[in-house]
């Protein structure tokens, strides 16, 4: 509670000067006014009827609708399962929610998780889902290895996320496969990504991925892992500590070709369409951690927008990954911000808050996580709404 009660001065402390030092006429222009929607508010013409009829009336100009949650599609795909939750058969939600959503002058993005794949320990009941047909794809961590086999071995205590291997040709080939559908056969404004990293740092040991590194550096991965003796005094060592920075930078770049595929088939197929990524909010964390070089994607026009989701709760973490990102990214990229904001962790004044924040940063879009936070009872948005149409 005292936490709560600090965040909250803080933010209305940074809000107040702002008001201060900017009046309303002087504070950034928000063009890009984005809301996310997740899948379960997907599911048919009712449910898509009031998410975008409620985007529109809250001032939102664009939204990302999630239309592949766990490798699966909520669209027709002739490469990936339809989604569980569309129980009828005959119905298309991607292609209805951009009819709807044009007609409210709404900018539709697909909301895609790039590499996230299934979050169960339980498998799916379709055998078509990648998860269950192609088994080799999926990402391991070391810490599920106890030897150099290359067994596929999930944890039993542990519900840990499946994630896709960026490394695996397979992969990329299913990917590049998804999205030119995606483009090709619908209308759409944009393609936002998601999950476009790995799940964690200590990720990315998917045999193939492993092969392929030993092929280019003459040593498996894993090894550097089991085989470190934290030692680098001797010359031994001095070598392995190398062989892990090549082996960061090796998962690294495996994201960051994922995204220069990406863009370069956007750009001969469908060049008008506006290209998204929700990156995590440090650019060091996101680079180190996620092997997610997000600042690169942006700096060198990979992408169009970066979301960094600065979902903190306190005013003052919210503040120090704005800060992290002006410290990495010259001005000049700036306006390709768009500042990820949560409604679903904490009050909607605070939202309404952190908006107007950013907007004295000169930060000239924002993107609000989530309709679902609050589709109970959209009038908590209000707030949020008046802030957007100022």
């Amino acid at each position: 509670m005292i936490r709560f009660k600090k965040a909250t001065w803080m933010v209305a402390f940074f809000v107040f000067l702002g008001n201060f030092l900017y009046p309303d006429n002087s504070l950034s222009k928000l063009n890009f006014r984005a809301l996310w929607v997740v899948r379960n508010s997907m599911i048919n013409r009712e449910e898509i009827d009031k998410a975008l009829q409620f985007a529109k009336n809250n001032k939102f100009n664009h939204v990302f609708l999630q239309v592949r949650g766990r490798g699966d599609a909520l669209y027709n795909s002739q490469f990936a399962v339809r989604s569980q939750l569309i129980k009828n058969s005959k119905f298309d939600p991607l292609e209805y929610a951009i009819q709807k959503g044009h007609s409210l002058d709404l900018k539709v993005h697909a909301w895609i998780n790039v590499l996230l794949a299934w979050t169960s320990n339980k498998l799916p009941n379709n055998d078509n889902h990648i998860i269950v047909s192609s088994p080799a794809w999926i990402d391991q961590s070391f810490f599920n290895k106890r030897t150099l086999s290359g067994d596929l071995i999930f944890p039993k205590d542990k519900n840990l996320p499946k994630y896709l291997s960026p490394s695996h040709p397979g992969v990329r080939k299913h990917l590049m496969n998804i999205l030119e559908e995606i483009i090709t056969v619908y209308d759409l404004d944009g393609v936002h990504l998601d999950y476009i990293r790995y799940a964690d740092s200590d990720f990315g040991y998917n045999m193939s991925a492993r092969i392929m590194f030993e092929e280019q550096y003459g040593i498996d991965p894993l090894r550097l892992v089991i085989d470190n003796d934290n030692d680098f005094s001797n010359k031994k060592a001095f070598e392995s500590k190398k062989m892990l920075l090549a082996w960061g930078n090796y998962r690294r770049n495996a994201i960051t070709n994922i995204i220069k595929s990406f863009n370069s088939l956007i750009l001969n197929r469908r060049p008008e369409c506006i290209l998204s990524a929700a990156v995590k909010p440090n650019p060091n964390e996101a680079y180190n951690r996620f092997f997610q070089e997000w600042d690169l994607w942006l700096s060198e026009g990979l992408i169009d927008y970066a979301v960094p989701m600065n979902y903190a709760i306190d005013s003052q973490d919210f503040i120090y990954q704005i800060n992290s990102i002006r410290e990495k990214l010259s001005p000049k990229y700036w306006p390709g911000i768009i500042m990820g904001i949560a409604a679903y962790n904490q009050e909607v004044i605070q939202t309404r808050d952190k908006i107007r924040f950013s907007r004295t940063q000169g930060i000239s879009g924002v993107a609000i996580f989530s309709y679902d936070a609050h589709k109970e009872n959209t009038k908590l948005f209000l707030p949020i709404g008046e802030e957007l149409g100022k």
